[in-house]
């Protein structure tokens, strides 16, 4: 069995399905998967993204899905045309242009009565926060911010709460559980909302840390900070290669989707196949070339007649063992000279008395 935690899908649905398989999420109960928030807004698919997750949280008890601030405002845009809102008021223009809303909601209007009421029933229900334990250790997750279901708030100060689990940034150096006084013990905190580049930007005031300068290209990783982890790796900036904004032009080359396995700490990338350091290189149309029809003259070869080779007729020398004389050979006479041996003295006087 594995936990797999996800934040900040934003539209990517078809990202989001691609991590699914890249995974292997068994679909049998044997895994377990958390989203945190931010499943539409921003991307090619922002409902369709939605509505997809949707379906898998209510289909499945062993997928965990949790508000995060786009659902939030989602959701007071519905409430607010459900009261006769006309969608000028200004929370409803701060989801519409800058958080990039207005998609979502052209493609919510046109879905049959039936599927709104459906959709606007699951926002209402989305938990601010979960918790699991794994391998020993009580990890706590909200979209941005602790919030604590089991303590005890007034009516203003849950609100309160429940607004900093969906907007409020946690600083680098931040305890997350610095102010919880709760029975439990946490070991982890684990979040999205912020964009991982904005802590590795704010390393450059840190010692012996990663610090990455935002000029380079490289793509978003998961943040590992004292006692929180930040999985948004900029999902939302995936469409924004052509944007006229340079920040997100230069987000979209570093977004990815990013998923973390608390079983061992693997982490898991998608992005969309692009070279990171691509540029885009507008079309350049040529003026249509007329070449001018060139005729070659006609290349002859002269007919080349060689001489009648005639063999001619060689007559060789009648050869026969029986003509065949061989001069005669004169070999001088060998003659040695006389040689003379000494006779001893010896010998003599021998002889002469025998």
């Amino acid at each position: 069995m594995s936990t797999y935690v996800i934040s900040d899908i934003h539209g990517a649905l078809a990202e989001f399905r691609t991590m699914l398989k890249k995974i292997e999420f068994h679909y049998d109960g044997s895994d377990e998967l958390f989203l945190l928030g931010d499943y539409c807004d921003w991307g090619k698919e922002p409902l369709e993204a939605l509505r997809f997750v949707m379906e898998l949280d209510q289909r499945h008890s062993f997928v965990h899905c949790l508000i995060g601030n786009h659902e939030a405002m989602f959701l007071g845009v519905v409430l607010s045309a459900a009261g006769g809102g006309q969608g000028f008021d200004e929370n409803e223009q701060n989801w519409f242009f800058p958080n990039r809303g207005l998609d979502t909601w052209k493609a919510y209007c046109v879905l049959p009565e039936e599927e709104r009421a459906r959709i606007a029933a699951w926002l209402e229900q989305l938990p601010y926060s979960a918790e699991t334990l794994v391998n020993g250790r009580r990890y706590l997750m909200s979209h941005a911010f602790p919030y604590f279901e089991n303590m005890k708030y007034s009516p203003a100060e849950r609100q309160r709460r429940r607004s900093d689990a969906l907007w409020r940034r946690l600083m680098i150096r931040e305890d997350p559980f610095g102010y919880y006084e709760g029975s439990k013990h946490y070991d982890m905190f684990i979040c999205g909302h912020t964009i991982t580049e904005y802590y590795f930007y704010k390393l450059r005031y840190e010692k012996g840390w990663p610090y990455r300068k935002p000029e380079e290209h490289v793509y978003n990783r998961i943040f590992h900070a004292e006692r929180f982890i930040d999985i948004d790796c900029g999902a939302k900036c995936l469409n924004c290669e052509d944007d006229p904004n340079p920040v997100l032009r230069r987000g979209a080359l570093r977004a990815q989707l990013a998923c973390l396995r608390l079983d061992d700490g693997w982490e898991c990338y998608v992005h969309p196949v692009r070279h990171r350091y691509q540029q885009v290189i507008p079309e350049v149309k040529l003026p249509e070339a007329k070449i001018p029809d060139v005729r070659l003259p006609e290349l002859r070869v002269p007919e080349v007649r060689l001489p009648e080779a005639r063999a001619c007729r060689v007559q060789l020398p009648d050869f026969r063992p029986g003509n065949l004389r061989l001069p005669e050979i004169h070999v001088p006479e060998l003659r040695l000279p006389e040689v003379h041996f000494p006779i001893r003295a010896e010998t003599t006087d021998r002889k002469r008395e025998a």
